[in-house]
């Protein structure tokens, strides 16, 4: 969606934006969805603008439910996000920061763009990738799979623990008593 800089007041303006309502937002959904993410139910936006002509500064939150593979047992679960996120936005033709967002230019990302509109879908769409987590984790509880036979841990037990394998390094093992 290419948002106006006209329809931007000084100050902020505030956005509202769903999968349920917005076209935009479903085909950012089924733009993720080619990367192997499985949104389930709404993808949900609030988010601010705040106009410091020539610059722009955007934060918001974002929630969804997405399917997630354990890092441990790697069975796929319900992953429910709520993310958090602020990104300043200045033209390309203006390098120079207002003293607002210089000081806190450190702290955020910057994107720039040309012309009098702004394109969200590709920052949400970022957004969206930053907000997964590297492990994510069924449950606090996850035993994860066997390191010899595979077996799901969470559903049976194996008995693999009790086998006494052959180790080359079992000579030092005597050595220490």
């Amino acid at each position: 969606m290419k948002l106006a800089l006209t329809q931007l007041a000084e100050g902020d303006t505030s956005f509202q934006f769903s999968s349920q309502n917005d076209a935009w937002v479903r085909e950012l959904i089924q733009s993720v969805a080619q990367d192997g993410y499985s949104v389930k139910g709404d993808l949900n936006v609030d988010m601010q603008i705040t106009k410091l002509e020539p610059d722009y500064y955007m934060r918001g939150k974002m929630g969804f439910q997405v399917d997630q593979a354990c890092s441990r047992c790697a069975e796929t679960f319900p992953l429910e996000l709520k993310h958090e996120f602020s990104v300043a936005l200045a033209h390309a033709s203006k390098a120079k920061p207002t003293p607002v967002l210089a000081d806190e230019s450190d702290q955020l990302d910057v994107h720039f763009f040309e012309g009098h509109h702004i394109e969200l879908a590709p920052l949400l769409r970022e957004q969206f990738v930053l907000s997964l987590p590297y492990q994510s984790l069924c449950g606090s509880e996850c035993k994860g799979v066997c390191q010899k036979c595979g077996i799901n841990l969470n559903t049976s037990s194996c008995g693999c623990a009790n086998k006494n394998d052959f180790s080359p390094f079992s000579v030092l093992e005597e050595i220490r008593h």
